[in-house]
């Protein structure tokens, strides 16, 4: 005789679980590191104190836009499941312009990155909670079964 499949779940009760199965912080785990290491790799190869000459760099520089880009879009992909993944990588590239100001380690242009990445954020931040409210996403909820805990 097999086991019984597990509970699918059940759709949350009321507005702490709706906030709660809405705001996962898990699928925001792949877009934040790629932003991270997007940002800190440039400001760690820099000396203390050196102002970085962006007019002779090398072709790697474009790749800092290229992994801005890229981790709005794995924030994107991860907000079909949950809003907290836009709104952690809208903090965190909030945060970078910092960097980008004229003498800093990052290339202005990279500007342009973090604001694209914010709009497309904020734009799938937006349908996410249009989902939500229309019904056309329900997120589950398992609730643990304190006999399994034995």
């Amino acid at each position: 005789m097999t086991d019984p499949a597990p509970a699918a779940g059940r759709p949350p009760q009321g507005w702490q679980e709706t906030l709660t199965a809405n705001s996962r912080p898990q699928p925001a785990i792949p877009a934040l590191l790629v932003l991270m290491l997007a940002i800190v790799i440039p400001v760690l190869s820099l000396q203390p104190g050196e102002v970085p000459d962006h007019s002779n760099a090398s072709w790697v520089w474009l790749l800092v836009p290229l992994a801005i880009v890229g981790s709005a879009g794995l924030a994107v992909a991860a907000g079909f499941c949950s809003v907290f993944p836009q709104l952690i990588w809208i903090a965190v590239a909030t945060w970078a312009l910092k960097f980008t100001v004229p003498g800093g380690p990052l290339p202005a242009y990279n500007r342009y990155a973090f604001l694209l990445g914010i709009l497309a954020c904020a734009a799938m931040l937006v349908f996410q909670v249009y989902r939500v409210r229309t019904g056309r996403f329900v997120p589950t909820i398992v609730d643990e079964d304190p006999e399994a805990d034995g």
